[in-house]
């Protein structure tokens, strides 16, 4: 995808986006809805740290409404989660870096790894299975910035749509954000999306089609859509907004932690290596209080003296959620 901004100097500067994918391929509809969830989820937990809690597969599929997944839906998410790790995102012109006084180019992924953590066997094992997924520096910036989130529409509204009736929500609720009519040629906007057709009239038939079906649907954020010819043989495409897309997930404005919260934090940050995830912690000091977190270190000190640990952030999460479930706290 290519666009064009306004540089420094006043000159338009040529900015392109490119996705490539890893070895599992771009993947399909089911790809892009475990996009919107682990988007949503990210957002529902704040917005903040470097890891999207997701619970169990089975967690993630009741989401959409699926109350007995088969062995096939859950082989399904486990290589939609492969897919999506293994985008590589090619920018150019990406960013102003002010200390150089030039535009930089950026390659970044969306996701690094990737944990199913299971529930040990037998009856006195305790604690549950859970998984997160861990998220890259540049998608914790871009979880920041304004507009990420503000699409319009609830997961409900989501699911009930057809795929590229979803891509089209998303986007539109993208431009929607900053303009009231947005425009597009039929060919730019089929390649973006992507819809898929061999001839441009199928495009626009395929396009109009599920335009047709996001107003059908309710679409808040869409009033009308139409197709008009451009010179040069070309259609545009004419979104009109209807309701500006508001914020679903707005992150809340937390009080400062106490000095007794704020104490575990920080021995908690300085045994993991870092403060990516201060707000997590933060939950789990407070729900879980002082005795609970000098075990889970406990814990973690003693799993470093058997050996190494890859992640000690993965698993200190672990720890704290096997002793909230012993103690019946939820700390999601």
């Amino acid at each position: 995808m290519t666009s064009a901004i306004t540089g420094r100097d006043g000159r338009p500067v040529r900015r392109s986006w490119a996705v490539h994918p890893g070895a599992s391929g771009f993947g399909g509809p089911s790809t892009q809805v475990l996009l919107f969830d682990l988007l949503q989820l990210y957002a529902e937990q704040g917005a903040r740290g470097s890891q999207i809690q997701f619970g169990t597969l089975k967690s993630l599929l009741m989401r959409r409404g699926q109350r007995n997944p088969s062995k096939r839906d859950y082989d399904r998410l486990r290589r939609d989660f492969d897919v999506l790790r293994g985008y590589d995102i090619h920018c150019v012109n990406a960013f102003w870096d002010s200390a150089r006084r030039a535009y930089a180019d950026m390659n970044w992924r969306l996701f690094g790894s990737v944990f199913y953590f299971k529930a040990a066997p037998g009856p006195d094992a305790g604690g549950q299975p859970f998984g997160f997924i861990e998220v890259s520096s540049v998608f914790q910036a871009a979880a920041r910035s304004r507009g990420l989130y503000s699409l319009g529409f609830d997961r409900a509204f989501f699911y009930r749509l057809k795929p590229l009736e979803q891509r089209l929500a998303v986007y539109l609720a993208k431009q929607f954000t900053s303009q009231a009519l947005h425009r597009r040629f039929v060919a730019d906007l089929a390649r973006a999306l992507p819809v898929e057709a061999r001839r441009e009239r199928d495009a626009r038939r395929t396009l109009a089609a599920a335009a047709d079906g996001l107003v059908r649907a309710g679409l808040p954020a869409l009033a009308s859509f139409r197709l008009t010819p451009a010179a040069g043989g070309r259609w545009l495409a004419e979104f009109r907004r209807g309701t500006p897309p508001a914020d679903p997930f707005p992150v809340p404005r937390r009080p400062p932690d106490s000095p007794a919260v704020a104490e575990l934090v920080g021995r908690i940050a300085e045994a993991v290596g870092g403060e990516d995830d201060r707000a997590w912690w933060a939950r789990c000091a407070e729900r879980l209080g002082r005795g609970a977190v000098d075990r889970g270190l406990g814990l973690l000190k003693e799993a470093r003296r058997n050996g190494p640990v890859r992640n000690p952030g993965g698993l200190l999460t672990k720890f704290f959620k096997d002793i909230a479930a012993e103690a019946g706290v939820a700390l999601t």
